[in-house]
């Protein structure tokens, strides 16, 4: 099983992802178990006070609050920070400011099923095939 969050204050655009991720898992198979945040201060206090472990966490970086690249160093800074893999879903243009924190990836909004896809294929060490 994967455990997956999804962290936006934007409601609209988590549902999205979540649509793309279980379409997903229902046509390549896998069993993920996802969770929706509204803030980094949500996402950040289930993992301190469930003592959660996070396999792939997708990050908005614009929030109210804690931004998502802040809620990532704070993730980093958590007892498991090497088996999270952090991918920021967001419209900044500069994608340098997220390499401090390692991300798997960094995607534009929208999202496409075919990006989500690569990801979750990668994550799952599955080979993605080449189409001709």
């Amino acid at each position: 099983m994967l455990n997956i969050e999804i962290c936006d204050d934007r409601p609209l655009p988590r549902k999205l992802l979540e649509i793309l991720l279980r379409q997903y898992e229902e046509e390549k198979g896998g069993v993920f178990e996802i969770c929706q945040f509204g803030s980094g201060e949500e996402l950040l206090e289930e993992l301190d006070q469930h003592h959660r472990t996070f396999d792939l966490v997708f990050l908005d970086n614009s929030m109210k609050k804690l931004t998502g690249l802040e809620t990532a160093m704070q993730i980093r800074q958590s007892a498991s920070p090497s088996k999270c893999r952090i991918v920021f879903v967001t419209s900044a243009e500069d994608h340098k400011q997220f390499m401090p924190v390692q991300p798997l990836q960094v995607i534009a909004k929208p999202c496409s099923q075919e990006l989500i896809d690569a990801i979750l294929d990668r994550v799952l060490g599955k080979k993605t095939l080449q189409k001709t």
